[in-house]
């Protein structure tokens, strides 16, 4: 993914990406970091990377995982899925 398309994702892509981060099968090793660091141009898809963003240290660090912030990582793959967003 070219990274002028990591800043045009669609509701659709970023909770594929989030699902893929969460089952451990993200398509390369940085791919997560990619996405949580370079702001989308969709105003409501930034909002949803924002929420990433703040929860990637409790995520994507060695040892446990936080588990309320995969519950809110899971809710926002579930509010993705249900938005009307292309």
């Amino acid at each position: 993914m070219a990274l002028l398309s990591k800043r045009s994702m669609n509701a659709a892509d970023v909770a594929d990406l989030i699902e893929r981060f969460l089952q451990g099968k993200i398509r390369y090793p940085q791919e997560w970091n990619d996405f949580v660091d370079a702001s989308q141009r969709d105003k409501k898809i930034e909002a949803y990377r924002r929420r990433c963003y703040d929860l990637d240290p409790l995520v994507n660090r060695p040892g446990p995982q936080d588990p309320n912030a995969l519950a809110e990582l899971h809710k926002i793959v579930n509010e993705l899925r249900h938005t009307d967003h292309p």
